[in-house]
């Protein structure tokens, strides 16, 4: 259907919400809805015309108003309107109340999935973001599942429930999560045909939009690859970041630099090259490496390491002497960094890794400690058996509650 300037007369338009925004050389901008997979292009004149309505108001009213700056261009500029609606960057302010959220089922421990936008304004203290994406593996693909295999095993571990009043732990006595609350705004999305690269971008748009909320987003992944966007999208926020690294590889061999056009051969195992070389990232925590390389990483003064099991036998506060305490800190958990007789269902498994138990009294005493600003989980890819993603939910859950805590009482 054709959209006429009498079909306009009286609506109300607002730019469709949910999109993220490149600019182009040119002075105009590409327009992409990370959850839908949509993008678009915009001239410098549709731009110009598209920011009249970042307060919602009518097509006459914009026409009116662009016809006095600038006599002559009401013909042009209610063309460009109605271009606008037809492809999507202009809708009706009702839209919001007529659609439902993006995203299939429920969220992480069946959270709501909710758009972007709502997200943002709302008052959840994590932001919940899907990157299935594992163009960057080495070995066995399959960890683009992950995000919907985990939200489906979470709520066998642990369901949000309305008023925030989280669950009774009989471990420790407490309700776990109470007074948090979670969000999940769906996957993002790739443009159908392409390598991922249009999922990567939004992800790194929609982290740094968490970040400016003023919440901790929670990635889930995909394989180690996206955490580079993951602190691309951080460091745009915070201007000085650590990163608390739980691996069984490296993921390091050499320092690089580089904005994201101009990186090549970024996979899974090298990715931290990058993290590594952004000035804004000023110290990388390794625990649980085992791997066997074939020549010695380029020595960082960024990197600390606890090689294998030795953060499990470390007094955890001479952990934490060991570590900068004026950073903010962003959490990357590969699953491989526990044994294979506990995480199976990863790409490339190692043995002499930690227990559930292990990992997650690492894990507490470092979010106990550190402020946290972000979290990630990634390399999982489910199989037939559900316990590794019930096993990753209860660690996930127990995480959030760690940092939620530290996060209060530093208030």
């Amino acid at each position: 259907m054709t959209t006429t300037s009498e079909q306009l007369v009286g609506a109300v338009l607002m730019i469709a919400p949910g999109a993220t925004r490149q600019d182009t050389p040119d002075g105009g901008a590409d327009l992409f809805w990370p959850q839908e997979g949509r993008r678009i292009a915009l001239g410098r004149t549709s731009l110009h015309v598209l920011q009249q309505f970042a307060v919602p108001a009518t097509a006459s009213s914009v026409a009116d108003r662009m016809e006095r700056a600038t006599p002559g261009s009401r013909d042009a500029v209610t063309k460009a309107v109605i271009t606008l609606v037809e492809v999507g960057a202009l809708c009706e302010r009702d839209f919001l109340h007529r659609t439902t959220p993006s995203g299939r089922g429920a969220g992480l421990f069946g959270s709501p999935v909710v758009r972007i936008d709502d997200a943002m304004n709302g008052t959840d203290d994590f932001v919940v973001i899907g990157a299935p994406y594992d163009h960057g593996v080495t070995y066995r693909p399959g960890a683009r599942f992950g995000p919907e295999a985990l939200r489906r095993a979470s709520t066998g571990v642990y369901q949000v429930e309305a008023g925030r009043r989280g669950m009774y732990d009989v471990e420790t006595d407490t309700r776990l999560l109470a007074g948090v609350g979670i969000a999940d705004v769906g996957d993002m999305a790739a443009v159908s045909g392409g390598l991922g690269e249009d999922l990567l971008r939004s992800l790194e748009e929609v982290v740094a939009l968490t970040a400016r909320s003023k919440k901790v987003p929670v990635v889930l992944g995909g394989d180690h690859s996206i955490t580079l966007r993951v602190v691309d999208g951080l460091t745009r926020h915070h201007q000085r970041l650590g990163l608390l690294h739980f691996d069984a590889h490296h993921d390091y061999g050499e320092i690089r630099t580089g904005q994201p056009g101009q990186r090549v051969g970024i996979h899974h195992g090298n990715f931290l090259d990058w993290v590594v070389g952004n000035p804004a990232v000023e110290c990388v925590a390794q625990f649980g490496i085992r791997q066997l390389t074939q020549s010695r990483p380029q020595e960082s003064e960024k990197i600390q390491r606890w090689p294998g099991l030795t953060a499990v036998t470390a007094d955890p506060a001479d952990m934490i002497r060991r570590l900068p305490g004026d950073l903010v800190w962003h959490l990357t958990f590969d699953v491989d960094v526990l044994d294979p007789s506990v995480m199976p269902s990863t790409g490339t498994v190692l043995p002499g890794g930690y227990t559930y138990r292990q990992a997650l009294a690492v894990i507490g005493s470092l979010c106990d400690a550190l402020p946290v600003v972000g979290v990630d989980v990634v390399e999982y890819l489910p199989g037939d058996d559900e316990a590794p993603g019930v096993t990753t939910s209860a660690l996930l859950a127990r995480t959030l509650h760690r940092i939620a805590a530290a996060s209060k009482r530093s208030l």
